[in-house]
């Protein structure tokens, strides 16, 4: 839940490395930046306010793909699946599939505030 009414939240932290590309599900920060998880329930939340002072440790562009970036969890839950039996200990789940057109979807919906304000900085430095 973010932290006052008026404010958007919580958010993930998806990680869309190319080298990760092969992987079965998506990619997202546990809590306090502690790791990586594929089940969202594993995966941390994240203040607006957290994401927005992140700068480009949230938010990086490779080659002109947007590679790591926050995104609201209320749009990412309604895309999640069960994982493959076995794929995961516990079979914890629910998960993003990880596949080009998933990729371009979570893409489309990053959070558009941080994505300027790191834009901004980079075009500063």
């Amino acid at each position: 839940m973010s932290d006052t009414l008026n404010t958007p939240g919580p958010f993930l932290i998806c990680d869309l490395r190319v080298e990760w590309n092969r992987r079965p599900y998506v990619t997202f920060w546990r809590p306090n930046n502690a790791n990586y998880a594929y089940p969202l329930v594993w995966a941390g939340d994240y203040t607006e306010a957290d994401v927005m002072k992140g700068g480009g440790y949230y938010t990086t562009v490779e080659l002109g793909s947007l590679i790591r970036f926050p995104i609201l969890r209320s749009l990412v839950e309604p895309m999640a699946v069960a994982p493959e039996p076995g794929r995961i200990d516990g079979n914890t789940g629910p998960v993003i599939r990880n596949d080009s057109r998933m990729r371009a979807k979570l893409r489309k919906l990053a959070y558009q505030p941080a994505l300027l304000a790191f834009a901004n900085a980079e075009a500063s430095s």
